[in-house]
C-alpha cells in the first residue's frame, strides 16, 4: 500500500533540491523510456515467432479432414449406414426380376433357415466343396504375400509429414486389406465345410449349419466394413498429399467425391451381417444367399474404384493397376443374374454352376487381392522416395 508524500517546505529544497527533482525525473524517464522499448523489442520478437510459426503453417485447402468426430456425429453416420444397409438388402432380391422374371421366381425362394424338401436345393459334391477349398487357400496366400509394414502413431486432427502420412497410411492399408480378404476366406472355408458335411435336410436344419452358414454369408456382408474403409484412408491421403505438387495434380472427380467417413462403413455392415444373422438373407438354395450378400458391397465397391482409378495422383500407382482396379471389382456383378439363368435354362448339374461360380471368384478375388497388394507397396515406397 502507496502513503501520501510528507508535506515539505520549500526551503528544504533549494537550489539542490530542485536539481535533484531534475535528475529524479530524467531518471524516471529514461527508466519509462526502457521499458517501452524492451516491450516492444519483446512484441518485436512475439511478432516474428508468429509470423514464422504462420510461415509453417499448412494452408487450408491442404489441412488433413482427420479429426475427432462427436458421439452425434459417430450416431449420424452409423444411422446413416444403417439406413443404406436396410435399402439394399430390401432392394436386392427384386433385381433379378428386371431381367429373367420368370427364372427369379423359380429360384429365389425364401427360407430363413426352414428349408423344404421339395424346394431346398444344396450340391455335396466334391467340384463343390473342393473349389470352394482351393478358394481359401489362394486367399490365406494372398493375405500372407503383403509387405510389411510399421505403424506410426497420427495425432487426431494434427498435422503429420507427408512421409509419415503414407507410412500410416501403408500400415493400415495393408491390415484392412488382409481383415478384407480374410472374409473371403472364411467365406469359402465355412462354405466348403458346409457342402461337404451336412448332406440331408436334417442336417441342415441344425443349429450347427446356421452357425456355419451364417459365417459363410456373414463374413461377406462384413467384407464393406473394410473394403469401405480402405478406401476412406487412400481418400484421406489424396487430399493431404495431391496439393503438395500443385492444384494441376488433383483431379476433379476426385475433388467432387464426398468424404465417406469410416464409422459409416462399420454402421452399414454390421447392419448387413445383423440381417443376414437373423435369416433375413436365407433362401431354399443357400447359393442365392451369398447372391444376396455380394450386392451389398456394392457402394463400396464404386467407392474404392473412383479412389484408386482418379485419386493418389501424387503416388506412382501404375496404370495396368487403375485400370485393373474396375474390372477386378465388378467381374462378381454379373453372376447375380447369371446364376437363375443357369439353374433354370440350361441342363448343367448344380456342380457344374458351382465350379462356374467359384473359379469367377477365384479369378475376381484373386485381382482385387493382387490389385490391393500393390497399392500397398506403392505406399511403402512412396514413404523412402
Amino acid at each position: 500500500m502507496c502513503l501520501p508524500d510528507s508535506p515539505r517546505k520549500k526551503s528544504d529544497f533549494g537550489t539542490s533540491g530542485l536539481a535533484g527533482e531534475r535528475t529524479e525525473h530524467r531518471r524516471s524517464t529514461t527508466t519509462t523510456g526502457g521499458q517501452a522499448v524492451e516491450k516492444h523489442g519483446l512484441k518485436g520478437r512475439s511478432n516474428k515467432t508468429r509470423h514464422a510459426a504462420d510461415a509453417l503453417e499448412i494452408p487450408q485447402h491442404k489441412r488433413s479432414l482427420r479429426r475427432c468426430h462427436s458421439s452425434s456425429e459417430v450416431s449420424s453416420y452409423l444411422l446413416t449406414g444403417t439406413v443404406l444397409s436396410v435399402f439394399f438388402v430390401t432392394v436386392t432380391p427384386y433385381l433379378p426380376y428386371l431381367t429373367y422374371p420368370q427364372a427369379a421366381e423359380e429360384t429365389f425362394h425364401f427360407a430363413s433357415y426352414d428349408y423344404e424338401i421339395d424346394l431346398s436345393h444344396f450340391d455335396n459334391t466334391a467340384w463343390t466343396w473342393a473349389t470352394d477349398y482351393g478358394l481359401a487357400v489362394v486367399m490365406g496366400v494372398l493375405v500372407l504375400s503383403f509387405p510389411s509394414t510399421r505403424r506410426v502413431e497420427r495425432e487426431n486432427g494434427s498435422q503429420v509429414a507427408p512421409g509419415t502420412a503414407s507410412t500410416s497410411v501403408a500400415h493400415t492399408h495393408t491390415w484392412r486389406s488382409q481383415a478384407m480378404l480374410l472374409c473371403y476366406l472364411t467365406s469359402v472355408l465355412c462354405g466348403g465345410l458346409a457342402h461337404q458335411f451336412y448332406t440331408t435336410l436334417e442336417s441342415r436344419s441344425s443349429w450347427s449349419f446356421r452357425v456355419l452358414w451364417t459365417l459363410c454369408v456373414g463374413s461377406v456382408t462384413l467384407a464393406p466394413a473394410f473394403m469401405g474403409s480402405i478406401a476412406t484412408e487412400l481418400h484421406h491421403l489424396d487430399h493431404e498429399t495431391s496439393l503438395e505438387g500443385g492444384d494441376h495434380i488433383r483431379h476433379t472427380m476426385v475433388r467432387d467425391i464426398p468424404m465417406v467417413p469410416t464409422w459409416f462403413w462399420a454402421g452399414y455392415a454390421i447392419c448387413s451381417t445383423w440381417i443376414a444373422t437373423r435369416g433375413g438373407m436365407s433362401y431354399q438354395r443357400p447359393a442365392c444367399d451369398i447372391c444376396i450378400a455380394g450386392v451389398t458391397q456394392t457402394p463400396c465397391t464404386l467407392y474404392l474404384i473412383a479412389i484408386i482409378c482418379f485419386g493418389l495422383r501424387s503416388h506412382n500407382i501404375p496404370q495396368w493397376t487403375r485400370f485393373l482396379t474396375p474390372i477386378a471389382y465388378l467381374l462378381n456383378a454379373p453372376l447375380f443374374p447369371l446364376y437363375p439363368v443357369l439353374i433354370q435354362y440350361t441342363d448343367w448339374s448344380l456342380a457344374s454352376v458351382n465350379t462356374l461360380l467359384h473359379t469367377w471368384l477365384l479369378v475376381s478375388w484373386t485381382t482385387q487381392g493382387i490389385i490391393l497388394r500393390r497399392v500397398a507397396q506403392v505406399l511403402g515406397d512412396h514413404k523412402q522416395n
